[in-house]
C-alpha cells in the first residue's frame, strides 16, 4: 500500500490497516468525504507510435472501475484508506507486454480548487496468453482539517493522469 501526507505530499509503503474505531458516543461517525473519478479522466489509451489512432494501433486501454474508502475521523484531520479498482486490456499493437501508466490521486476543497495532488507511477506485466487484467492500488492518505469550514466540501479525486493527446481522445469518444 501507498501512504501519503497531503501537508508534505511524501510516497512510502506501509501496511494496509483497514480497522475501524469504536465510538464513544452512539452518534454514527461522519461520512467519508466523496471520492470518485472525473469522466474525461477514468480512462486511458495508449497508441503505438506513428500517429495512427485506429484499433490496430493501441498498445493498452484501461478504466478505473471503482474507488472505495474507508476513513477516520480525529480533532486534527481524517485518514483515509482508498482502494482503487484498474482494468487494463492489451491491444494488437502491443509488443512489450507490460503497460506503465499513471494515476493521481488529488483533494479537492470546493468546486476546481486542487489543494493536494500527487502521481503515481504504475507497470501492469502481462505473462502467458493474458489479454485483460484487474489491478487494485491500495493508498492511505491524511487530509488535514481545513480551518474555515471543516470538511463540507472535500472530495478525494482519483484519474489517470493523461498527456494532452489522450484527453483530447477520451473527449472524442464521450457523447
Amino acid at each position: 500500500m501507498r501512504r501519503f501526507a497531503l501537508a508534505t505530499l511524501s510516497a512510502a509503503l506501509v501496511p494496509l490497516a483497514l480497522s475501524l474505531a469504536g465510538c464513544a458516543s452512539d452518534a454514527p461517525p461522519p461520512p467519508c468525504p466523496p471520492a470518485g473519478t472525473p469522466a474525461p479522466l477514468d480512462s486511458f489509451t495508449q497508441f503505438a507510435p506513428g500517429g495512427g489512432r485506429d484499433l490496430t494501433e493501441v498498445r493498452f486501454s484501461g478504466r478505473i472501475s471503482s474507488v472505495q474508502t474507508i476513513c477516520e475521523y480525529d480533532e486534527k484531520g481524517v485518514d483515509i484508506d482508498l482502494a482503487v479498482d484498474i482494468r487494463v486490456e492489451r491491444g494488437p499493437a502491443d509488443k512489450s507486454r507490460q503497460a506503465d501508466l499513471q494515476y493521481f490521486v488529488a483533494v479537492e476543497d470546493g468546486p476546481g480548487n486542487i489543494t493536494a495532488k500527487q502521481v503515481f507511477d504504475v507497470a501492469v506485466p502481462f505473462e502467458g496468453n493474458s489479454r485483460r487484467l484487474a489491478r487494485r492500488e491500495e493508498l492511505s492518505l491524511r487530509i488535514p482539517t481545513p480551518a474555515d469550514r471543516g470538511f463540507r466540501q472535500t472530495r478525494v479525486l482519483v484519474g489517470f493522469q493523461l498527456s494532452p493527446e489522450q484527453l483530447e481522445f477520451n473527449r472524442r469518444q464521450r457523447p
